[in-house]
């Protein structure tokens, strides 16, 4: 009778030594916290110390109920900063926020139209501003609608907070900062603006072009381009930014024209769970009107 045996010690061999398949593929978001979609806001809006933040500059009358309106992308400028749209200061934040009701123990959640721009705007001048226990909803009042969740006609009158600034200055640069970094094997700027700003097709400053070495990865991309913009999955992002060379083993300076496009950046980095991020504030405001500013084409 023919023997088998060492045919199998031998396909045995093999398969042992081959090594065991590795699913490297993100499921989840590493700080999915800071995302929310409106089914579970829905559920959290009633309770006590939740602070809802409609963030767009437009509100017409399709409004998550019980919202507060802050219209970000104008309220967050300083009008009398020298660089143009640049974040307003710590007491003008720190009132502002008191205003809408914001005190030191509320759990705030920011919507916009969708595309999350200006609800990253309001996020990262938050934590800029030492306040962490904020989130944003996924595809804005445009997701609120997909869940056929109830709408109001008029915001919600805000009481008064206790909310006080503790500036934190991790997760800002300045020009120097910036220029230091591009020759920085360790850092990793993201330039979140198109493609056309970025090769200087498209001049939004006195000179166009982009800060040398900088990646340019538009803020977009992380999202979906057909119907409402809700966030791509995680794996999906986590290849993008690998791609691009946008790893979290390096520190991240995220920009654009005024930081807005900037700060979405920021909160897509934040949510993928990068520790070491920061804004260059000034943006290309600053860089592309400076006349000591190295700029490549």
């Amino acid at each position: 009778m023919k023997s088998y045996l060492p045919f199998f010690l031998f396909i045995f061999v093999i398969t042992a030594c081959e090594p065991a398949p590795v699913d490297n593929e993100l499921k989840d978001y590493p700080n999915a916290e800071l995302l929310i979609d409106a089914e579970d806001l829905n559920a959290l809006a009633s309770e006590a110390d939740v602070i809802v933040i409609d963030a767009r500059e437009e509100p017409g009358d399709t409004i998550v109920p019980g919202s507060i309106h802050f219209a970000s992308r104008s309220e967050l400028v300083d009008p009398d900063h020298p660089i143009e749209q640049y974040l307003i200061g710590p007491d003008a934040f720190e009132i502002k926020m008191q205003e809408i009701g914001l005190s030191g123990n509320s759990r705030a959640f920011i919507y916009d139209s969708g595309n999350h721009l200006s609800s990253a705007r309001l996020f990262y001048a938050l934590e800029y501003y030492g306040f962490g226990n904020v989130a944003v909803l996924n595809g804005g009042i445009q997701g609120w609608l997909d869940a056929s969740l109830p709408i109001s006609d008029q915001h919600a009158e805000p009481g008064q907070g206790d909310f006080e600034v503790t500036v934190n200055e991790a997760v800002m640069c300045d020009f120097e900062t910036v220029v230091a970094a591009s020759t920085n094997e360790n850092q990793v700027i993201f330039d979140a603006r198109s493609a056309e700003e970025y090769s200087g097709d498209e001049v939004r400053a006195e000179r166009g072009g982009h800060i040398p070495n900088a990646v340019n990865f538009e803020w977009n991309k992380v999202l979906e381009n057909e119907g409402t913009p809700y966030y791509l999955p995680a794996d999906s992002i986590q290849t993008m930014l690998k791609n691009f060379g946008i790893t979290p083993d390096k520190e991240i300076i995220t920009h654009c024209q005024s930081n807005v496009r900037g700060s979405h950046a920021y909160f897509t980095l934040r949510l993928m769970g990068y520790d070491s991020v920061r804004a260059y504030e000034g943006s290309w405001f600053e860089y592309g009107n400076r006349e000591d500013a190295v700029i490549e084409n």
